[in-house]
Parts: structure tokens; sequence; C-alpha cells
């Protein structure tokens, strides 16, 4: 006679189980499973993101509006050859302005390229212009780091607010704006605070054909971020869904800045021109030349002053070989621009 079960007294068991082993499975799992991702995600090359200890203190100072300036003072460039750099206490980096110079300044702005950066005073772009246009002041406000949006507000300070009022304005322009304007996913990666998180320079929207504007802020890190990959990861992949899609809009909204910024020149009855400060180039060039083709078609003056010279030094073309455009570069575009300085002179 076969022994029979008595199911009861197992579902019963089941039921009654102790819940502190349940919760101990569970937790193990949960456990071995992230364990599993994080093994997983380091063997795929990800890196845990790493938040600096110490904040940056140099060329760059905090500001509410601009997100970063110039802050006045000789600074070193951290690119090889580690050049002073110096900046007056207005914000500009200086260019050896004659005591003699008078009448209304020509400014410069833009980034790091029209700002000369790694470059030693002398030798950067706006300083190279001063010395060909000696008795008219050249005022370099140009920032690293800055794209369109960021080039006029602060023109739109220095004209409004401080009062300067220029005979030109020189924007010194990049196609590598037109992502910094809008705040696509892999500049807000690139981009960091002065304490090292993630950064949102300000920026602008593109939302039923009007611009909206947005302040700078800082992205707070994930608990345990900066100790694991998984982490990490998942807060890339949350950031990079969140900003999906920007780049359809970053070559419209920089031709509408730049627009704006023609206007601000033009009340003050000064000239405006966009000098394309490229070192080379192709990469961006199909970019560059739909918004070179619309900037024309607005009436800007847009001049593209890319390097085409004969240099070959490596230490003549890059800072320290491998950085910023050298000083070949830099008075390449100084030649340049003087023709359409000079024309104005006249």
């Amino acid at each position: 006679m076969a022994a029979s079960v008595n199911t009861s007294n197992i579902s019963r068991s089941t039921e009654t189980g102790n819940p502190l082993f349940a919760a101990l499975a569970i937790i193990l799992t949960l456990v071995l499973c992230a364990g599993l991702a994080e093994i997983a995600t380091r063997l795929a090359g990800v890196r845990t993101f790493r938040t600096p200890s110490t904040e940056y203190i140099g060329w760059a100072k905090r500001d509410p509006v601009l997100g970063w300036r110039n802050n006045p003072g000789v600074w070193r460039a951290d690119e090889p050859g580690h050049a002073p750099m110096t900046f007056l206490a207005d914000g500009s980096r200086t260019t050896g302005t004659p005591a003699g110079a008078s009448g209304d300044p020509v400014v410069v702005i833009g980034c790091s390229f029209a700002e000369g950066y790694g470059l030693p005073d002398n030798e950067s772009f706006a300083w190279l212009l001063q010395q060909r246009f000696p008795r008219r002041p050249v005022l370099n406000f140009a920032t690293p780091g800055y794209g369109t949006w960021q080039s006029l507000q602060l023109l739109d300070e220095l004209i409004g607010t401080r009062g300067i009022h220029p005979s030109a304005v020189i924007y010194g322009f990049l196609p590598q704006h037109a992502p910094r304007n809008v705040l696509t996913s892999p500049l807000l990666e690139a981009f960091r605070a002065f304490g090292g998180q993630r950064f949102s320079p300000p920026h602008v929207e593109l939302h039923d054909g009007e611009l909206r504007m947005f302040p700078p802020f800082v992205v707070s890190n994930w608990p345990l971020e900066d100790h694991s990959a998984f982490l990490t990861l998942a807060h890339q992949s949350e950031l990079r869904a969140l900003l999906a899609g920007r780049e359809r809009n970053e070559e419209q909204v920089t031709n509408e800045l730049i627009a704006r910024m023609k206007k601000t020149v033009e009340k003050e009855h000064a000239r405006f021109l966009v000098a394309t400060l490229e070192d080379d180039l192709p990469p961006g060039l199909a970019a560059y030349q739909r918004m070179a083709a619309s900037m024309r078609k607005a009436g800007v003056e847009e001049l593209d002053v890319t390097y085409k010279g004969t240099e070959t030094r490596p230490e003549r073309l890059r800072v320290g070989g491998v950085g910023h455009p050298g000083p070949a570069i830099d008075e390449w575009w100084a030649d340049k621009v003087s023709g359409w300085l000079g024309r104005l002179e006249q």
C-alpha cells in the first residue's frame, strides 16, 4: 500500500516559513545581481564618475549668469609650456593697448580660440590686432568654453551695463559653438562645476519656434555614483534620454543668436563681423557651410579665416605641439581680420 502524502502540511509549512530567511534570500539575490551588473559594466570599459576633492581656482571664476568668466590676474595655461595669461580687472585679456589709444574700441568675443588660450599674451590673435591698429583700443573679452549664447549675454552686459560703446565687434565663431548653445549630452558630460560635478552652462532650447533660455546649474551626482560604474552608466543613460534630440535644433538656435548679436551691435551704430577662427575646418564643414549660408542670408558679415598657411612645425601650429591653435594660426587670423578692420578705418 502506497504511503500517502499530507499536502496540507506542506502548504502550511510554506506559508508559515521564517520570513527572515525569505528576506535574506531576496537581499542576497539583489546583491548578487548588483555585483554581476557592476562587473559587467566595468568589463565593458565604463569608468566610475570622478569628482575632484578640491576646487580648481585659476583663470576662471564662478558667475551666476554666465556660469564662469575670466578671473583677473596672471594665470598659467594647463597646456604644454604653461604660458602666463594676463586678465585685467574688467575680465578682458590684455592686448597691450598703447597709452595713447583712444576712441570707441574694437571688442572681441568668443571662446578660447579668440582668447588665445595657451599662448603668451603677445602672441594672441587680439594682441596682434592691437599692434596693427595702435590708435584704437582692442578689448579681448573672449572666454574659454563659451558658446554663442554666453558671448551674446556678455556683449549685452558690456554695452548695456558697463557702458562700452564699440566701433566694431568681432565674434570668433566655431561650428562647435552650436552644440554648446543647446547643451547636448556629450557636452554635459564634458563640462564640470567648480566642485567637479556635471555642469549645465547657460543654454537655449527651442520650443514651438521660440527660444527659451536656461541659467547655469550643477547636476548633482547620484549616491555612490563615484564608486559604481553601473550607477554612473545608469545616470549617464538617464541624462542622455533627457537631452535626446538637442542636435536637431543647434544650427537654427545658433543662427538666431547670431542674428540677435547683429541687432545688438547695429543699435550702437557699430560694425559686426563673424570671424570663423578655425584651424582645421573639414570635420565640421557641412554644418559650417549651412550656418554660414544662413548668416549671409540674414545680412551678417561672415569671414572664413580658417588657417591655410604652409607652416608645418607642430610647435608653431599647436600650443606645445598638441594643444590650442599656435602662434602661426593666430598670426594668420590677425592678418585676415586686419583687412576687414582696415577697411573700417578708411
